[in-house]
């Protein structure tokens, strides 16, 4: 359910880390999720913080669908990133998926990432991110790996052009990106590479997730 709920600074808040300084953007950043006729339906909110040189970007997801008032898919999580410069040292995840729990963790080790999900134990390259999109990185990278089951996900991303769309209070002339491949998506971020809103179909059924 909701891979949505199923991607840092550098003049920006949400472009990918740069430089070894640890300075973290004020406050949550947080999103509606909304389902195509069904309205509101989630929150994504992501805090970020410093550990000495080391940016922790953590994320707290949580969304319900319901038919005739009774809940028929229910997803929340938690996701704990750790930066240092423009790598991911360590990533953890923790979903539960219509009760459900699955666990993702990802190390990085010399040359490369670990990382341990459902799949067992995978060795990536080690500019691998995961594939939440607050980092704007997320667009620059051919392999990305799923935060719910951990699997490597081969991608292609295509800008397509500018849409004026409302996030935060504000209209923006936002940069839109399709995902192909072994995950498909929109994603919208501003001139800066803040991102301000994604969407995608879930079992046939149209989310969007939009900066408030």
């Amino acid at each position: 359910m909701l891979r949505w709920l199923a991607l840092i600074l550098v003049g920006s808040i949400f472009t990918a880390p740069l430089g070894l300084a640890c300075d973290p953007p004020p406050g949550p950043a947080e999103y509606t999720a909304t389902h195509a006729t069904q309205g509101q339906i989630g929150t994504h909110v992501i805090t970020f913080h410093c550990d000495g040189d080391a940016l922790v970007v953590e994320t707290a997801i949580e969304g319900e669908i319901r038919v005739l008032l009774l809940p028929v898919l229910r997803r929340e999580g938690r996701y704990r990133e750790v930066w240092r410069g423009d790598r991911l040292i360590a990533f953890d995840s923790r979903v539960v998926d219509n009760g459900e729990v699955y666990e993702v963790t990802a190390r990085a080790e010399g040359e490369k990432t670990i990382i341990e999900g459902r799949r067992g134990r995978i060795e990536a390259p080690p500019d691998i991110v995961s594939n939440h999109p607050w980092n704007h990185a997320v667009i620059e990278r051919p392999l990305v790996f799923d935060t719910q089951r951990g699997r490597l996900q081969e991608v292609q991303v295509t800008p397509a052009g500018t849409e004026r769309i409302t996030a935060g209070g504000r209209t923006y002339a936002a940069r839109k990106y399709v995902v192909t491949g072994d995950l498909e998506r929109e994603l919208w971020y501003d001139e800066a590479g803040n991102w301000l809103q994604s969407r995608l179909e879930v079992r046939g059924q149209t989310i969007t997730l939009t900066r408030r």
